[in-house]
């Protein structure tokens, strides 16, 4: 017998395995947008986090996995009253990059850190964990008679 708290946690809970293939970016970053939609995150918010998300798993793939195949990236995203915390993980090697072949990239980490209230990236041999949180701005709500989400003293306006 369910006392609903199970389907209360699971519809404030996303996750998604996505393969070490740049082409599974775009699939996940719908399922995420609909998760968000879902909730009634505002629409300013989930273009944000699919921003951020996007980016931690493209880094996942190409410097944790270097595209190879077999590689999963794990994503998983939690609202709690008005902040949405994520995690995206892979099991590759962490290597610096950013800025060291002189190419115009390795912005990733700043993108993430820019449109996110926080963002941390922690590498060591077994693996990478990028960790976001975005307090979220009106609009939006918890399912089933949840509290309503109020907008961030401190937010920037993007």
């Amino acid at each position: 017998m369910e006392d609903g708290t199970a389907t209360a946690e699971a519809r404030t809970l996303f996750t998604a395995a996505v393969s070490a293939d740049p082409g599974q970016l775009a699939p996940t970053r719908e399922r995420l947008r609909g998760w968000l939609h879902g909730l009634g995150v505002p629409e300013p918010d989930v273009e944000t986090v699919l921003i951020a998300t996007g980016e931690a798993c493209a880094n996942a793939i190409e410097h944790g996995y270097r595209f190879a195949a077999g590689g999963i990236t794990t994503v998983r995203a939690e609202l709690r009253d008005d902040r949405l915390e994520i995690e995206v993980r892979d099991h590759g090697g962490w290597r610096e990059t950013a800025g060291a072949d002189g190419t115009d990239r390795g912005r990733g980490l700043l993108i993430m850190a820019r449109v996110m209230d926080e963002a941390t990236v922690v590498g060591t041999p077994e693996g990478t964990t990028a960790r976001l949180v975005k307090h979220l701005s009106g609009g939006g709500r918890l399912p089933s008679g949840g509290r309503r989400l109020t907008p961030a003293a401190d937010e920037d306006q993007l």
